[in-house]
């Protein structure tokens, strides 16, 4: 396990950040991704469905397609439905982006004829705002004040029979239908991206990870990992992914921190 970090200056803010992706104890392959974009103020993760030909394939397209459009000053083109619109909000831009990440994972996944496709959650930080996005079952909390909210709520069939009535938490926590995703990004032409603008204030930290970690730990066992971290982010990856696999490790696990302080 390698853990990358670093630091900027984002409106204001002086800005740490820290991340990491393991394989886990049970699988080969690593079908997880992680970026951490500083100069676009962009952070994500993104893990490849499994039990398809090439999730770590269609992770790290969308991730590499995610990086190259960010950095790419936003501009009209007539031509294409998923260009950036003039005078558009910098939440749709971000909604835009991830439609585009999608077109062209899309568009990859043709060209190989491949069956992959991939969750995506994505933190960008703007002044003093966090412009959130995420497709699938990989989560954004927030973590203020020694407490940890989560921000996004999963594109998962269990958690839609949740949501209408139909299972218990505690049932849907033991379904063997608990990984069945209901929207990815290469999964089809277009996506719906799920989007959340989250006003930040020194101190707090953005946690976004795969499923590899939420499926083994608690959110409770979360925020003691971070709370008993004290700041370090790195050694806060570290433990995240250490209660992942300690935990039995079947999947792969990503952790990307970002945490915001006054410059």
């Amino acid at each position: 396990m390698e853990v990358k970090q670093g630091q900027c200056a984002i409106g204001g803010f002086q800005v740490r950040y820290a991340g990491a992706t393991d394989p886990g104890r049970v699988r080969r392959c690593n079908e997880d991704g992680l970026l951490l974009h500083a100069p676009a103020g962009i952070f994500a993760v993104a893990d490849g469905l499994g039990g398809l030909d090439a999730g770590d394939v269609a992770s790290s397209t969308a991730l590499s397609h995610l990086r190259e459009l960010a950095s790419v000053p936003p501009r009209v083109s007539s031509g294409s439905p998923l260009a950036f619109l003039a005078g558009a909000s910098r939440l749709r831009r971000l909604e835009t982006l991830v439609a585009d990440v999608n077109s062209r994972t899309y568009e990859h996944r043709l060209a190989l004829g491949k069956n992959m496709a991939t969750t995506l959650a994505v933190a960008q930080l703007v002044g003093d705002q966090a412009l959130l996005a995420h497709v699938g079952d990989s989560r954004i909390y927030l973590w203020r004040d020694h407490d940890l909210r989560r921000l996004t709520s999963d594109h998962s069939l269990v958690n839609e029979l949740c949501q209408q009535g139909a299972l218990t938490a505690d049932q849907a926590e033991h379904s063997p239908q608990r990984h069945v995703i209901t929207r990815a990004v290469g999964a089809g032409p277009s996506v719906v991206a799920a989007l959340h603008k989250q006003a930040m204030r020194a101190g707090d930290l953005l946690l976004l990870c795969t499923d590899g970690l939420t499926s083994m730990a608690a959110d409770a066992e979360i925020a003691r990992c971070l709370r008993e971290a004290g700041g370090d982010l790195g050694r806060s990856t570290e433990q995240l992914i250490v209660l992942a696999n300690e935990a039995g490790g079947h999947d792969n696990v990503t952790v990307a921190l970002v945490a915001v302080g006054v410059e």
